[in-house]
């Protein structure tokens, strides 16, 4: 019963993902940067909140970066990532990467998705209410 419930949770998970920002202002200057080190603009990335501090500055992201197609787990800054959304992840190559790292990313409960909502009204209002009304 365990192994089923496990291989369950393995077909899909709840997540929140967003695309990194074309445009976004850096260091003392302000000078415009486009994209980050590892993701080109409005690369879709997989997010996790494990980095608090005050307002989650930084955030874990899973996604595939400028010069490859393997997905990778790196830790930016969460003003490099516009529209947060809640989805359901179903991609095997994202799920294994969630599975080997050592941090916990979300299931497939309804708990888990209301835990996700709940910082999505935080993030972006506009998105929980859009979530609420599909998913629940």
């Amino acid at each position: 019963m365990i192994e089923e419930e496990k291989s369950a949770e393995q077909e899909w998970q709840w997540c929140l993902v967003g695309n990194i920002a074309e445009e976004y202002p850096y260091g003392e200057n302000h000078e415009l940067r486009h994209g980050t080190k590892h993701f080109r603009p409005n690369a879709k990335v997989f997010i996790n909140l494990v980095y608090g501090g005050i307002g989650h500055e930084s955030i874990l992201v899973i996604g595939t970066p400028r010069h490859t197609c393997k997905y990778i787990e790196v830790v930016i800054a969460r003003k490099c990532v516009r529209n947060f959304r809640l989805q359901k992840v179903f991609k095997p190559a994202v799920l294994k990467r969630m599975n080997q790292s050592k941090w916990k990313w979300w299931g497939n409960t309804d708990s888990a998705r209301d835990e996700l909502i709940e910082i999505l009204e935080w993030l972006n209002p506009e998105e929980a209410e859009k979530a609420k009304r599909k998913f629940q």
